[in-house]
């Protein structure tokens, strides 16, 4: 008698896009934290190359990446660019049409108020509700917080600190992360 082959659930695919090394690294460790959970999501990382520019260019730029994986992967069923809200200041009418091109693409924007360094700073216990003015406070409260942070950071070294409880905990004032986290399946923190 033949055994079956056990159900294998098909991975959904994920595409996230990254302002830089840094946010790159931070979706690279929420990979290996689904993985460790056998959660059925591929989450593919796409980082802009250095100097892509504003929202609307990195926009721009994922709209041409997709296309392009569309012919060699197919179509990934969400689709995710992580930005700092900072960068929206800069030129408000670029940035608001960076939001609308989004929305016409079906691209989900998790913007990281004001930068990546505030972004982490609310993974770290009792810090959950701080919310620096600017890029500049972020890093210098988030270096006092966590000594060793250094920009970029590695998976490994974002590891070596943070755990998925820091990630949940960040979820829980995070409403962006808190979307694809539903996405990946790392439901934790509700």
């Amino acid at each position: 008698m033949s055994r079956r082959p056990a159900h294998i659930p098909q991975r959904v695919p994920i595409f996230v896009a990254c302002e830089g090394d840094s946010e790159a690294a931070y979706v690279s460790f929420l990979r290996a934290l689904a993985d460790d959970a056998n959660l059925p999501v591929h989450i593919h990382i796409e980082p802009f190359p250095a100097g892509v520019g504003d929202p609307l260019a990195r926009v721009e730029r994922a709209k041409l990446r997709l296309r392009q994986l569309r012919l060699q992967r197919g179509v990934f069923g969400r689709r995710f660019i992580l930005l700092d809200s900072d960068q929206l200041e800069l030129a408000r009418d670029r940035g608001e049409r960076a939001v609308r091109l989004a929305h016409q693409e079906g691209i989900e924007l998790i913007w990281q108020r004001p930068c990546h360094e505030a972004f982490l700073l609310r993974h770290l216990p009792h810090r959950a509700d701080r919310h620096p003015a600017s890029a500049r406070d972020a890093l210098r409260v988030l270096q006092r917080d966590w000594e060793t942070y250094a920009k970029p950071m590695t998976r490994l070294q974002l590891a070596a600190r943070l755990d998925l409880e820091s990630v949940y905990r960040a979820a829980r004032v995070e409403p962006d992360l808190a979307t694809l986290l539903r996405v990946i399946g790392l439901t934790g923190f509700e």
